[in-house]
């Protein structure tokens, strides 16, 4: 997927920005339009994380109004994994609260129709509901006109010390598609937690090596609230 120039990007179930992150971590150019996190102490986080101003927060997904935001080519959008969990309740699409924010996505989506999409999600999705779920989210992508490619990749592989199974979803508009899209498939990382651990349980303070990722004004206010 080849990206050319500063990337308009809409971030949809943004948490803290795991993805622009990922954009960050791999030098892409891009310009955020706008996000989505209904979660304010997590739309504070992103806010500091990102250096984004909140008012680019469009807040509750069931509530945004499709017709009104900028144009974007990349949307990202890792919709709540709950209702299709093992740990959940499994409900699915029959969830009241959450089952049905794939679907308030694609409402966006068919109105604005960026050239890619990347979603992320439990690796249970794809066999929930004996795959029946997970073929009306291909079905779906494929409707609006797009070549979807999947797979579920362990963050063991790609160099952290843990091993967490997570389905990725990439949806590339098949106009612009050039049917080139391959995911990597990673290599296992010698990585174990003890690299990012001090050896002494006295000393709370970070490895040396983790320190760049870290700004004194996102934690400064949590070591005072320790003290006190």
């Amino acid at each position: 997927m080849s990206i050319i120039g500063d990337l308009r990007v809409l971030s949809l179930f943004s948490g803290i920005g795991a993805f622009e992150k990922a954009l960050n971590n791999l030098n892409i150019n891009y310009k955020l339009i706008a996000y989505s996190e209904f979660d304010k102490w997590a739309s504070q986080s992103y806010s500091l994380i990102h250096n984004a101003s909140e008012d680019l927060n469009l807040g509750d997904i069931n509530k945004v109004n499709e017709k009104e935001i900028p144009d974007f080519e990349l949307m990202t959008y890792g919709f709540p994994c709950q209702s299709f969990s093992v740990q959940g309740k499994k409900l699915g699409f029959d969830d009241p609260e959450k089952g049905n924010l794939f679907f308030e996505s694609m409402r966006i989506a068919r109105e604005k129709n960026p050239k890619y999409m990347i979603a992320e999600n439990v690796k249970g999705l794809v066999g929930y509901d004996k795959g029946r779920t997970f073929k009306t989210i291909l079905n779906t992508l494929d409707w609006l006109g797009y070549n979807n490619y999947h797979k579920v990749l362990n963050s063991a592989n790609f160099d952290t010390p843990q091993s967490r199974e997570r389905l990725f979803i990439v949806s590339i508009r098949k106009d612009v598609d050039k049917c080139l899209f391959k995911f990597s498939e990673g290599e296992l990382t010698d990585k174990t937690v003890k690299h990012i651990l001090e050896k002494s349980i006295k000393n709370r303070e970070v490895t040396p090596s983790l320190r760049d990722y870290f700004n004194e004004q996102y934690y400064t206010s949590y070591k005072k609230q320790r003290r006190s």
